[in-house]
């Protein structure tokens, strides 16, 4: 029920903390069936977010396993589907967990439902895809031809594009490739390695025709003229003298709670790539808190319809507020 709930307060919070998303090629994706979504991963916990939002079937996503430490934290993880995956660097002793986590997933993709990966294993606030690990041919390889005998999965790669990586007022565009399937591949299953690697070789190309990767040495001026570029046809909202005037007014209300909430994120996330999900996160679970309160008072004080209107027209101002600048 938490996950339900979680995802049903997502779906209303995106239109509020991103300034449009535009999703290509979600057909791909079966609606039934098992599914590994293999994708990018340039913004941390916030990149499940944004593709767990969009598909109607439960996700399941491979995360960080450090993270799974202390028992509290793990249990609120483990209701909102994540499952813990450990790297090399971590030890022995976390990485032959691993095979619980491909256990479980495997049982999770024979129900029917999806799990998403982070085909580049680590992530970095960038545009560019990064090296593959093997992970994700790995998982594909043993659901085909190991014990998993899913020969009906689909792999679906998927690029994520943000137009940048510090909090609200962005674009992202979602691109969810050709998926791919046991025959796409010309190497024999008992070739293992060479196996492995022309997986990893289709998958990364399909990744890049649905991102946006830019050269590392571009200067900033040169990097916002082909992010304009690139999001060309996922255009910012069309706004006039009306909805720009209510968009400064939702700012106007919103500025003192967003920028408390957005430096004391700056401040505890410094260093990371985690401030857009930790920020998301807070506003996700509090700023529904602090509206119903508001409005509670507003309705005691004032009247219920008094109350009401602040319980609806704070989202909308926010709403406003972000897509019309």
């Amino acid at each position: 029920m938490f996950y339900y709930f979680t995802r049903f307060l997502v779906r209303l919070a995106l239109p509020i903390f991103l300034r449009r998303l535009c999703v290509v090629g979600q057909r791909a994706v079966p609606s039934r069936g098992p599914v590994l979504l293999a994708s990018n991963h340039p913004d941390s916990f916030f990149d499940a977010v944004v593709v767990g939002s969009l598909l109607p079937q439960p996700i399941h996503t491979l995360t960080r396993g450090d993270v799974f430490r202390k028992p509290k934290v793990a249990f609120w993880l483990r209701q909102i589907h994540l499952i813990p995956v450990f790297r090399g660097s971590e030890g022995r002793q976390y990485v032959q967990n691993n095979r619980d986590t491909f256990d479980e997933s495997l049982q999770v993709m024979q129900s029917g439902e999806a799990v998403l990966v982070f085909s580049e294993g680590l992530c970095i606030n960038e545009w560019r895809l990064r090296p593959l690990g093997k992970g994700t041919a790995r998982m594909a390889y043993q659901s085909w031809y190991g014990a998993g005998n899913l020969t009906d999965l689909v792999v679906v790669p998927v690029g994520l594009t943000y137009e940048h990586y510090r909090g609200t007022g962005k674009r992202v565009k979602v691109n969810f490739g050709d998926p791919i399937l046991p025959h796409h591949l010309d190497t024999a299953p008992a070739d293992y390695e060479k196996w492995l690697r022309e997986f990893n070789n289709i998958l990364a190309d399909r990744i890049r025709q649905g991102m946006l990767e830019l050269p590392a040495e571009l200067t900033d001026d040169e990097q916002i003229q082909h992010l304009h570029t690139y999001f060309a046809d996922c255009p910012r909202p069309a706004a006039n003298a009306f909805t720009r005037l209510v968009g400064s007014i939702g700012r106007a209300i919103h500025r003192p709670l967003y920028r408390y909430f957005s430096r004391r994120v700056a401040t505890r996330t410094a260093g990371t790539v985690f401030y857009d999900s930790v920020l998301f996160g807070l506003l996700l679970y509090l700023y529904p808190v602090l509206v119903l309160l508001l409005a509670l008072i507003v309705g005691l004080v004032a009247g219920g319809i008094w109350g009401l209107a602040v319980f609806i027209g704070l989202p909308l101002l926010a709403w406003a507020g972000n897509r019309y600048r």
